[in-house]
């Protein structure tokens, strides 16, 4: 099923109704479905937020429609299927997975309860993230880098500029060099269950902690390359420094708009000043996701 389809279909029939028909050219270039509550749905349109009603063809039941707190709330409880209780880990997190591996952020009213950990007290608003797997070209200077012994390698990008989209392409690149590739996908968005049979030949830890999950990788399947999408705080650093300069190399993704936002942050600036840090690839950005805009050596 087309991956803007499937989120679709996961919706209450009044939005799932008229989202249906828009056009699948409009469809296709639809990242994201923004749901708020007292405000018409937004959606962001090849990286740049608009009002559905800008869509051409867009349905009168969709130009004319204001979500209630209500409408939010029921199409909350839909995603979850009726089960809050049992998403509650990814709420504390501030997310819900879809089947096909389309995060929903959720916004609203949290509470840090001292015992039961961040409990979502109200839901206010829904950004469904649509996640397609796309095939993209590796450019040469990105590839020889890969098919050296780079050590420590960065993926710096914003939001939305495709990080993931070329995490998988690296990944699948590097099974096919015959390297062993151990992926640290937390939240099962690199490749969820449902999209298991495209998965490259490699290992994945899932469901733990990134540093837990990188000592157990580094004991039990003698990786080449430890590969983990967005890279945290100075404690993963410090489980991945165990593991650097041991023959293993390391990629991540980071969130940064630009060279100079990446180095200012404090785990970056230590990776870099400890020699971990080897490369670095710049996204261009949410207009064009999965678009390389530079590959610096460091």
């Amino acid at each position: 099923m087309d991956a803007y389809r499937q989120v679709v279909e996961a919706l209450p029939d009044f939005l799932a109704k008229p989202l249906r028909s828009i056009s699948p050219d409009t469809a296709s270039r639809i990242h994201e479905i923004r749901l708020r509550a007292g405000c018409p749905v937004w959606v962001n349109l090849s990286g740049s937020l608009c009002p559905v009603g800008q869509l051409p063809g867009c349905p009168a039941e969709l130009k004319t429609l204001c979500l209630t707190q209500a409408q939010v709330e029921e199409v909350f409880y839909g995603l979850c299927e009726g089960s809050v209780h049992t998403h509650q880990n990814e709420l504390a997190e501030g997310y819900l997975t879809l089947p096909g591996g389309h995060r929903v952020g959720v916004g609203g009213r949290y509470l840090a309860h001292p015992e039961e950990g961040t409990v979502l007290q109200t839901v206010h608003s829904l950004n469904l993230r649509v996640a397609r797997i796309k095939q993209l070209p590796l450019p040469c200077q990105l590839v020889q880098q890969l098919e050296g012994h780079f050590v420590g390698m960065l993926i710096a990008g914003e939001p939305d500029s495709g990080k993931t989209t070329l995490l998988r392409n690296m990944i699948a690149f590097l099974a096919r060099q015959g390297k062993a590739v151990s992926v640290i996908d937390e939240r099962e968005e690199l490749w969820p269950p449902s999209c298991q049979h495209v998965r490259p030949p490699v290992d994945f830890i899932a469901g733990l902690p990134k540093g837990q999950a990188i000592q157990m990788a580094l004991r039990t399947l003698s990786p080449q390359v430890i590969v983990l999408d967005e890279l945290g705080g100075m404690e993963e650093v410090k489980h991945l420094e165990q593991g650097f300069f041991s023959g293993v190399d390391y990629i991540a993704s980071l969130h940064a708009a630009s060279l100079e936002e990446a180095f200012r942050r404090p785990q970056v600036a230590y990776m870099k000043q400890e020699k971990m840090l080897r490369v670095v690839v710049q996204l261009s950005g949410r207009q064009a996701p999965g678009q390389i805009q530079e590959v610096a050596a460091l």
